[in-house]
């Protein structure tokens, strides 16, 4: 077995741990609409992380172009994998209390969450310089300019701790990553 399949079977546990998490809290809010009404920001980020997760998944397709594998490359990978698992956490967390608010409870941990959201950007770059030169330059301009965004997504994110700011950030980075997703990243060759 090759370094790329031996770190594909981790990742995808990770990754679908992270999937299964979304997934989950997803079917809570439409098992317990009451409990759920008016908390869009949570749901938008939901989906926005739900999108990002599988684009992730994806990206990494892109793994197989490493020739010289070491353990540091390794555990880079599956840290950033465990990123969006952490972040998930944060969007629906093991235990809440019956009666919490959970869009209360998730601005009260925004900043948490966006500090990742916003750190994932660092593992992309890294991720993608790991992939080589050729494969960052096939990306674009673009690229970067998708990282900056992220990042200043992120940084507006944890400065505001309004439900309905927080929903169209959500909002514009779904419109910009599937921009990104579609248009220059949406082939698998």
């Amino acid at each position: 077995m090759d370094a790329y399949s031996h770190l594909r079977i981790l990742v995808s546990l990770i990754i679908g741990l992270a999937i299964t998490r979304v997934l989950s809290g997803l079917s809570r809010r439409v098992q317990e609409p009451v409990k759920t009404n008016r908390m869009y920001a949570q749901f938008v980020w939901s989906i926005a992380l739900l999108l990002g997760t599988v684009h992730f998944w994806w990206w990494q397709f892109a793994l197989r172009l490493i020739d010289h594998w070491n353990f540091w490359i390794y555990v880079f990978i599956l840290s950033y994998a465990s990123l969006f698992f952490l972040m998930s956490t944060l969007l629906y967390p093991d235990h809440i209390m019956e009666h919490a608010d959970r869009e209360v409870f998730f601005i009260r941990r925004r900043n948490a969450f966006f500090a990742m959201f916003g750190l994932s950007f660092a593992f992309d770059l890294v991720d993608t310089a790991i992939k080589g030169e050729v494969y960052l330059t096939s990306l674009g301009p673009w690229y970067g300019a998708r990282l900056a965004a992220g990042a200043l997504i992120a940084i507006v994110a944890m400065r505001t701790d309004s439900n309905r700011k927080l929903m169209w950030l959500g909002i514009t980075w779904l419109v910009i990553n599937t921009v990104w997703i579609t248009f220059l990243y949406g082939d698998l060759n």
